[in-house]
């Protein structure tokens, strides 16, 4: 048997998460390729983190003493792991779980392919039954993975803009250069200004079709179901594009108002209210942050441990 000369730690971020975590780590353990695991628990009021004390004496746990969101609770994670010497560290939501041979597959891809910054598995229902939705509906326009996978002729793996952060994997150096989750994004959007940043850098997002992974909450899609929901993927929409590194930040702006313009007299004439009041409170906890904002937008332009 080939003994593995790279360390691989994966990273959970827990939210009671009791009826999903067991199933997570089990299948991190059941892996062909060994893996340290860390739990960064934000505050859960279930029983999260007793199931993993109790039933999983291996595996790290992290209590937060509040809800810190999913950035910062995986810089957390990240930074504790790289501090181990990892190597490559995966990326784990707690209503995921992994095929046993897909971190072996996709380590192998990333040893072969250094310009890969972030590499994620195919994203299945959690019973692999069909593709996740979600996930389907962010994979959808990469025509040439689309085109392959109709006539049956898929290849390893395929650059694409973005995929979700469900399930990565991603190397020490890329976090050494471009740093680790921006902490102004509470929940949402931090992936996509995660993307944009790696691809900044030079790096490239991929996807590896052979590889499996499976995703719970992801069948769910994409819309918001409250109202606190809703103001909480506005803001991040917002600073997603405000923070581009790719464009100039004035005109990020300018382009944000207008479309807010628009969108909020849409919302208007179909009588979205609740739509149109998400915006406005999304709008206003961003304008006196705009400093800020404009700060992070000229720090991820530049390379080095950010929030790590």
């Amino acid at each position: 048997m080939e003994i593995p000369t790279k360390s691989v730690c994966a990273v959970i971020v827990s939210r009671n998460g009791a009826d999903w975590i067991r199933q997570a780590i089990e299948s991190l353990k059941r892996s062909t390729f060994p893996v340290r695991i860390i739990v960064v628990d934000n505050a859960s009021t279930d029983d999260t983190v007793a199931v993993i004390r109790e039933c999983y004496h291996e595996v790290e746990v992290f209590c937060m003493a509040a809800n810190l969101g999913f950035a910062k609770a995986n810089n957390h994670g990240i930074r504790h792991a790289l501090s181990q010497g990892a190597d490559y560290i995966v990326l784990l939501n707690q209503d995921a779980k992994v095929h046993p041979t897909m971190i072996d597959s996709l380590v192998k891809l990333l040893d072969a392919h250094p310009d890969y910054g972030i590499i994620s598995p195919l994203h299945l229902d959690y019973q692999g039954k069909g593709i996740d939705r979600l996930f389907f509906q962010h994979i959808r326009d990469e025509l040439g993975l689309m085109s392959d996978a109709f006539f049956e002729q898929l290849h390893d793996s395929y650059e694409v803009q973005f995929v979700n952060a469900a399930i990565w994997l991603v190397s020490r150096r890329v976090f050494k250069e471009v740093g680790g989750f921006d902490p102004l994004f509470f929940m949402y959007g931090e992936d996509q200004d995660y993307c944009q940043r790696v691809r900044y850098h030079g790096f490239k997002v991929a996807l590896s079709p052979q590889a499996k992974a499976y995703h719970g909450q992801g069948g769910r899609g994409d819309t918001p179901r409250t109202f606190r929901e809703r103001c909480i993927r506005f803001y991040a929409e917002i600073l997603h594009r405000l923070k581009r590194p790719d464009h100039i930040f004035i005109l990020s702006l300018m382009g944000i108002l207008v479309t807010w313009i628009q969108r909020s007299l849409i919302m208007l004439i179909y009588c979205d209210l609740k739509g149109f009041l998400a915006m406005v409170v999304s709008l206003s906890k961003i304008v006196p942050r705009l400093v800020i904002v404009w700060r992070h937008y000229r720090q991820c332009r530049s390379s080095g441990t950010l929030w790590l």
